[in-house]
């Protein structure tokens, strides 16, 4: 019996309803799976404490609370352990990249200049997933960009 494709399993912290379309948008075409999303802090707090998802996109600036809240709770619980984390903000200085790094972030990216390269990430991250479940590996973990840390 053939062995269904894994799916990307995607979570959205982002206040803004463009930006959400947008993403969403991408995901579905991605062939990726939206497991839910929240617009304020205490809500993906408590939502990423019961799912495991692969990615988890966050703003920094949400309706309540900020992504650093989200990033430093799912830190200091060890929740979704295995996501691949990504900052997607307006508020991309130096002193916020470096903050969002330290609280576990993999990729920081600047929304009004970046968002492609984010729209990129998460297919070729959905692509990835896919291949797991036929049984192929790609040994890039973050796919394109320079975003990710090292």
């Amino acid at each position: 019996m053939d062995e269904m494709p894994k799916r990307l399993q995607v979570y959205l912290v982002e206040d803004s309803p463009i930006i959400q379309r947008l993403l969403t948008s991408t995901i579905e075409a991605a062939r990726a799976e939206l497991v839910g999303h929240a617009t304020a802090a205490p809500k993906a707090i408590a939502d990423l404490s019961m799912l495991q998802p692969d990615l988890v996109v966050i703003d920094l600036a949400l309706d309540s609370g900020t992504g650093f809240d989200v990033l430093s709770v799912m830190q200091n619980r060890k929740l979704a352990q295995s996501a691949v984390k990504v900052v997607l903000t307006n508020r991309a200085n130096p002193e916020f990249r470096d903050l969002s790094y330290r609280l576990g972030a993999d990729s920081f990216f600047d929304k009004s200049a970046e968002m492609s390269q984010v729209l990129a990430l998460i297919t070729a991250l959905a692509a990835e997933k896919q291949r797991e479940g036929h049984g192929e590996r790609n040994g890039n973990q973050h796919g394109p960009g320079n975003h990710t840390r090292n």
